[in-house]
This record gives C-alpha cells, sequence and structure tokens, in this order.
C-alpha cells in the first residue's frame, strides 16, 4: 500500500485536475458560440474523473481508519480489489 500522505496528495492532485476540467466547461459554456461538442466531451471526463477520485477517497478513508482492526488483512486486499473493480 502507498504512504498515506503520497495518497492524500495523489488525490488533492486529482481534485485540481477534475477543477480544471470543470473550469474547461464553464468556460465552453460561457462562450459566444459555445461548442457544445466539446464541452459534453470534457464532462464525460470530468465524471469519469470524478467517479475516480470517490473511489480512491472511499480507498484511502478504509486504509486509514480500518486496517489496523481487520484480522484478515487478505480479505480487506479483496475488499480494496471489488472497490477499484
Amino acid at each position: 500500500m502507498k504512504d498515506i500522505m503520497e495518497q492524500r496528495k495523489n488525490i488533492i492532485n486529482h481534485i485540481k485536475r477534475l477543477e480544471g476540467q470543470l473550469a474547461s466547461v464553464r468556460s465552453e459554456l460561457s462562450a459566444e458560440a459555445p461548442d457544445c461538442e466539446k464541452a459534453s466531451a470534457t464532462m464525460l471526463s470530468a465524471s469519469r474523473s470524478f467517479a475516480g477520485l470517490r473511489q480512491k477517497f472511499v480507498e484511502l478513508f478504509l486504509q486509514k481508519y480500518f486496517i489496523d482492526t481487520v484480522k484478515d488483512k487478505n480479505m480487506f486486499d479483496k475488499l480494496l480489489s471489488i472497490i477499484r473493480g
């Protein structure tokens, strides 16, 4: 498992990229002649990015708060693999 501090940094960077995607959509839609196809593609990417962010966050939360209470580390790893999907 990655160091928790490194994972937190990765999540923060992921949030920054997501913010950039959303700013791009906002900018495109604010244009005089918006390219709706481009905005839609960026919105789809942002949606997938958010799903990945949620997955990383849940994984980090479980590692931080539950790893020490888990009796069967193998089962914990299986749970994480299910979450990663």
